[in-house]
């Protein structure tokens, strides 16, 4: 395998025999599934000496008027401590606004909305706050994020998304093919609806999407932390810049800064959409939550019900190179000097 950076390979690995594969993917997740098998999250990253950046959260709140289920992905980059933020902070935050909006469908929609942006806003405070800069280091990171808060089983179902993928799987009947419903939308700089909003936003600055990246630096648009691309450029050079540790890629955040003119560029606002689950009474569903453009419902659509895992195997098994033994393989294994794949969560639920 090619690979990039000083050392360019190539690069050894075993070529694992089809029998071995199903638990050498296994053996490089993190796996849970709930004691009645309709609930499985599990995370990927087969690089050994790589620290996974994604986190997820699965839990009941409990309100007034029912139990909510709350399923988040968290996709951390840069480093994890941005995303271990949010598990830890932003449970608390829902829970305060969500208590006295619990029979107002907008004010959902508006806790959740109002949640991410508070928890975002929290992380700039600590930044002004600490006055060492070894203190700051967990603040630099950022994080994309897809929540659906929903009340078990088939009833509504709200989500605010940052970047990834949330699907409704659904079929009439077991003859009927499996239809797949995008609930989520696209936070890139690739999307024309955000960078066009970017871009009206900034009207004097032709490189506010500079090769499909926010200023020239990010992929996506909206996110939790990346204070970097929403602070002006001098906290940047005179501060995140000579923090221990600090970017994983300095140079790369020194080009973006000529570029950081009227920040903030990256939105801390998510979008959040409202789906009624009663018009699937009838149905076979199911909803998939992934990071990193998992998105193929038709892949696990028949064997979901019956076994949660060998559909979560299937979906996982065609990401790393579907049939093709050899590159499943190197996915897997490839002994490369540093990451050569993107953390993959995946959350599934049978409704």
């Amino acid at each position: 395998m090619e690979g990039y950076g000083s050392d360019r390979g190539p690069w050894g690995y075993r070529l694992f025999p089809e029998h071995e594969l199903r638990a050498q993917i296994l053996k490089r997740c993190t796996t849970n599934i709930s004691s009645d098998g309709r609930s499985l999250d599990a995370s990927l990253q087969p690089h050994v000496s790589s620290v996974n950046e994604d986190r997820y959260l699965i839990m009941d709140l409990r309100l007034p008027n029912g139990v909510r289920r709350l399923n988040c992905v968290f996709d951390g980059h840069g480093g994890h401590e941005t995303a271990d933020y949010l598990v830890a902070e932003l449970t608390p935050i829902l829970m305060a606004g969500l208590l006295p909006t619990v029979a107002n469908l907008e004010g959902v929609s508006d806790v959740l909305t109002r949640a991410i942006f508070d928890v975002d806003e929290a992380i700039k405070r600590e930044i002004f706050r600490r006055t060492q800069l070894s203190e700051i280091s967990m603040l630099l990171k950022g994080t994309y994020n897809l929540i659906n808060a929903r009340r078990p089983y088939k009833e509504t179902s709200l989500g605010a998304k940052s970047r990834w993928w949330l699907m409704l799987g659904s079929r009439r009947d077991a003859s009927s093919q499996w239809n797949a419903s995008i609930l989520s939308d696209n936070h890139n700089g690739n999307n024309p609806a955000e960078a066009d909003r970017i871009k009206q936003q900034h009207p004097d600055e032709p490189e506010c999407i500079f090769d499909d990246r926010v200023p020239g630096n990010l992929a996506v648009t909206r996110a939790v932390g990346d204070h970097s691309s929403k602070l002006p450029r001098i906290y940047t050079e005179k501060i995140f810049l000579n923090v221990e540790p600090g970017f994983r890629v300095s140079a790369a955040i020194e080009s973006f800064i000529p570029r950081n003119l009227s920040p903030p560029y990256v939105s801390n606002l998510a979008s959040v959409h409202y789906v009624d689950l009663h018009e699937q009474s009838s149905c076979d569903c199911f909803i998939l939550m992934c990071s990193d453009g998992l998105k193929w419902v038709g892949i696990v659509g028949d064997v979901v019900k019956d076994d949660i895992q060998e559909a979560m195997l299937r979906l996982l098994r065609h990401a790393l190179g579907a049939e093709d033994i050899d590159r499943v393989s190197c996915m897997l294994n490839v002994d490369m000097p540093v990451p050569y794949m993107d953390d993959t969560t995946v959350i599934l639920q049978v409704l």
